[in-house]
């Protein structure tokens, strides 16, 4: 009768009835960026070092466990962060997302790794067994037990015989994965998932008996039925049989990740003497030559294969003696399980196919699932010893194990689905993403990056304001005051276009949290004149600055122009110090006055460019009525605006005006970022413009370095990232999203903006970019290439920047 082997535990380590120790450890997941071979092999490379390392123990338990992503939990998670105006509509969106997604993403799973070592019992000398005299229970049970295993309570004489080595245990997988001790509640877990698998997510709680409850029935060959008193699944345990003699690239216990149901590994890894490891050699050298002659016999040429093998042994054999590397006695299963036998023959079927394409055989043993399964419960002893694979430390590295395919944040609100796998969809992929726009500043563990601040960078039509308008929404539950800039003049159009009566019948929240936003709308009429006059909302040097700023850049002044540039300065500071209610049009008016013919000239033309158009928005005499910001959501739009193309200089006046337009822009938002007495996220679009301009650039850089200590987050959307591809400032900035790169040089410029590794594979990926896909670093310093993904009807239709092609589209696509 095969006997469940936990006796006990306490804290990570479980206590067996043979008198062994198991210590249990979470490993800290690693991230490879998408067609990142360089990080790849670095983790290859701290795998092995790991192999060689723990061969100081005498056994290894590998797990990968697939953790159901609690979908209503992170939800409900969120919704408690909702504060101010918009929670209670925060929270009815937060329950139709649960909705969806529930029935979208019902098997999706985040894959955890943890690795169990058997610990070295320590000798007790005298002094330490007078340590514990006192308690003669605890020395009763020694003298009878030698280890002190007589009930389910671990006495502090037991856990010290293995104290130890517990340490070294952590130590080493610390110093080559990063690596944390489980509490006692994931070692229930744990060993609760044996006995449910495809029923629902454990607890975590309950006695050693409680978490074993479960009906084990192997009466159908090949699969094994669970049942509890409300439940049954069937799993099928599929061991590995064969490996080939290369397993460079296989990624064996990675590539699974991206399928549309959960996989589980278990992997036990024995470690022996360097004699039994040499003896071991000598068996493998006498069946090639064994083979050698039964060629010989049969008159055939030499196999490849063999003559490949033969030169790997006598390598491996002179690395044995010579460096003493360890062989690595390995059993492995993977296991997949559903609520239905059909289900899980369909998952068997496709995982042995997908690994036969990697030259690995698994098998699915008709009598020995039972044997199987408990041998994959912690701490357990190897009893199916059929399928002992040899593997080095090397081969063992190629699994990748611990690398995982996680991007963004645990909880947060739905952002998209993780597609880098080649030729994964939004429709295939089970990686969600999510997403929290006010944590990066945190400084969370594990986190690259301590900045809230964010990039949106792309072409026009590939997704970078569907985005945006996103990430805009969800952020308003949380609280966030809102400041943004649009220069295009569209979004208040676009979010009340998708206001049909229909709509506001079936989404009324919407359209509530749509009419609440304080729409300001700039125009060139006489009404709105100066009301981005930096000397009304601005004081002091900063005025002054951006004054000049302004009006230099609209004089187009040359370097030998020094006597406009000083007339300019002394206008301004003039105004400044005697007008009780400065404005621009009184420094025109004083370039005017002057007897210089050339500063004279100057004034003429600042007033011609001050008094008509959309210019007039800059120039005022003092008598204006500020902006009001007396809403949580603000969006300051400029009507007939001529931007100029990105990445080209403003060759027109209209278009001159509009870069000159965005410096007291910027400093108008630059100002409400400064408020540090709520959260607030300061976005600007088209902020390539404002780093056209040198007061435009500075103003970037200001607010990126006092953004966090201030509360606020600026989100940069922008067609190129060159201008931001500095030290300075992409340090920081806390996540970057990049969409579609029409050049190569542009590839190569987002490449070396988010890390990534430069090679021809990433720069075409950037290039075949469709619409809604790009790249993203996320806070961890992580890269993946995801599709956004809207939930809600209402948020597509407002979201949508496309004028109306009055099935132009649809016609076209009728006849493809």
């Amino acid at each position: 009768m095969i006997q469940f082997p936990i006796q006990s535990y306490k804290e990570n380590v479980i206590y067996t009835h043979d008198h062994e120790a198991w210590s249990y450890y979470r490993l800290q997941e690693n991230t490879v960026g998408v067609n990142e071979q360089e990080a790849e092999n670095n983790l290859v490379n701290g795998l092995q070092r790991l192999g060689w390392q723990l061969s100081t123990f005498e056994e290894i338990d590998y797990k990968i466990v697939p953790i159901p992503v609690d979908i209503d939990k992170r939800m409900d998670s969120l919704q408690e962060q909702y504060e101010g105006k918009y929670a209670e509509i925060g929270r009815y969106y937060a329950e139709r997302a649960k909705e969806i997604l529930r029935e979208e993403a019902e098997n999706v799973v985040e894959y955890k790794f943890f690795i169990g070592v058997k610990l070295k019992r320590r000798e007790l000398d005298e002094n330490i067994i007078s340590t514990f005299s006192s308690s003669f229970k605890s020395m009763n049970r020694y003298l009878q037990k030698l280890a002190g295993f007589g009930g389910n309570e671990v006495d502090e004489l037991t856990a010290s015989m293995f104290k130890e080595s517990e340490e070294d245990a952590f130590t080493t997988l610390n110093q080559y994965l990063g690596a944390y001790r489980l509490k006692e509640k994931e070692l229930r877990y744990i060993i609760r998932h044996q006995f449910v698998r495809g029923q629902g997510q454990p607890d975590g709680e309950g006695s050693v008996y409680s978490l074993t409850e479960g009906i084990l029935d192997p009466g159908k060959a090949g699969y094994l039925n669970i049942k509890q008193l409300d439940h049954e699944s069937w799993c099928a345990f599929l061991p590995v049989s064969e490996f080939p003699i290369d397993l460079s690239y296989k990624e064996w216990a990675y590539f699974f990740q991206s399928y549309h149901f959960p996989v589980e590994v278990n992997m036990r890894t024995i470690y022996k003497t360097k004699k039994d490891d040499e003896n071991r050699t000598n068996i493998i050298k006498k069946r090639f030559r064994d083979q050698d002659a039964q060629l010989i016999e049969a008159n055939e040429d030499d196999d490849s294969l063999i003559n490949t093998g033969r030169e790997l042994l006598h390598e491996l054999e002179n690395q044995i003696k010579n460096q003493g590397k360890p062989l690595l006695r390995t059993h492995i299963n993977f296991v997949v399980y559903g609520q239905t036998r059909e289900e899980v023959r369909k998952r068997a079927r496709r995982l042995k196919i997908d690994f036969k394409d990697q030259q690995i055989e698994l098998v699915q043993p008709l009598a020995d699932q039972l044997l199987l399964f408990h041998q994959s419960l912690p701490a357990a002893k190897i009893i199916a010893e059929d399928w002992e694979q040899i593997l080095t430390p090397e081969s063992f590295a190629e699994s990748l194990f611990s690398l995982t395919r996680k991007i963004g944040n645990t909880v947060g609100f739905y952002l998209g689905k993780n597609i880098s796998h080649e030729g994964e969809s939004i429709e295939s992929s089970q990686s969600l993403v999510f997403y929290h726009p006010f944590l990066a500043h945190l400084g969370l563990k594990g986190s690259k990056y301590s900045s809230p601040h964010v990039t949106i960078s792309g072409p026009t039509g590939m997704g970078k304001s569907y985005l945006l308008k996103d990430i805009l929404l969800n952020s308003v539950f949380f609280g966030a005051k809102v400041l943004m800039t649009d220069p295009k003049n569209e979004v208040e159009k676009k979010f009340k276009q998708a206001l049909t009566p229909e709509l506001e019948r079936t989404a009324p929240f919407f359209k509530e949290l749509i009419e609440s936003f304080n729409y300001i709308t700039l125009s060139s009429e006489k009404k709105d004149a100066g009301k981005l006059d930096p000397l009304t909302f601005l004081e002091g040097e900063e005025a002054q600055d951006a004054a000049v700023g302004v009006l230099e850049y609209l004089s187009e002044l040359q370097s030998n122009e020094r006597n406009v540039k000083t007339a300019i300065y002394k206008g301004v500071r003039h105004v400044l110090n005697q007008e009780k209610k400065p404005g621009l049009l009184k420094v025109v008016r004083y370039l005017q006055a002057s007897e210089d013919q050339d500063v004279k000239n100057v004034g003429d033309l600042l007033y011609e460019v001050g008094t008509n158009g959309v210019a007039k928005l800059m120039f005022s005499d003092g008598n204006v009525e500020g902006i009001s910001l007396h809403e949580q959501v603000n969006i300051l739009q400029i009507q007939n605006l001529n931007l100029p193309e990105e990445g080209e200089k403003a060759s027109t006046r209209d278009e001159h005006i509009a870069v000159a337009l965005m410096q007291p822009l910027a400093k108008f938002a630059t100002k409400f970022a400064r408020d540090d007495s709520v959260v607030k996220l300061t976005i600007f679009e088209e902020a390539w413009m404002l780093m056209n301009t040198g007061a435009g650039d500075r103003l970037i850089n200001e607010l990126l370095r006092t953004g966090r200590s201030l509360r606020s987050a600026v989100y940069i959307i922008t067609q190129s990232t060159y201008e931001y591809n500095k030290p300075q400032i992409k340090e920081n900035i806390g996540t970057k999203f990049a969409f579609k790169a029409k050049t190569t040089e542009e590839a190569g410029n987002i490449i070396e903006f988010l890390g990534m590794e430069d090679n021809k594979a990433n720069r075409d990926m950037l290039k075949n970019l469709t619409e809604g896909q790009c790249i993203v670093e996320d806070m961890y310093g992580r890269t993946a290439k995801i599709q956004t993904d809207v939930l809600f009807d209402e948020w597509i239709s407002a979201f949508n920047t496309k004028e109306n092609d009055r099935g132009r589209a649809e016609n076209e696509e009728a006849f493809i």
